[in-house]
């Protein structure tokens, strides 16, 4: 039987709720992280394709995208709860949408 390492099972989608206790650079920072581990991700997934092979763990993707569409519904929140001006609400939403 083959030892069981922990570190080679990947971890799991951020929740909403734990995106809400960081601050406005930490979400923008992680969401950079994220968008690196899912470019990364979709490289290896084309790599497997192209062999014709199985990616392990395709889960993985899911998982970034997940944490992903999360963060932008956190700061899309965030813009609608802290400016009530409609102009900046428009200016922040669009900021989010690009992302």
């Amino acid at each position: 039987m083959a030892p069981c390492s922990t570190s080679s099972f990947p971890g799991r989608a951020w929740e909403a709720a734990e995106l809400r206790l960081k601050s406005w650079d930490d979400l923008h920072a992680l969401w950079f992280v994220l968008l690196k581990e899912r470019n990364r991700l979709h490289a290896e997934r084309m790599m497997h394709q192209h062999l014709k092979t199985n990616m392990p763990e395709i889960t993985r993707y899911k998982k970034v995208k997940l944490s992903m569409n999360r963060i932008k519904q956190v700061m899309s929140q965030r813009a609608l709860n802290e400016h009530t001006d409609p102009i900046v609400q428009a200016k922040l939403k669009a900021f989010i949408n690009a992302l």
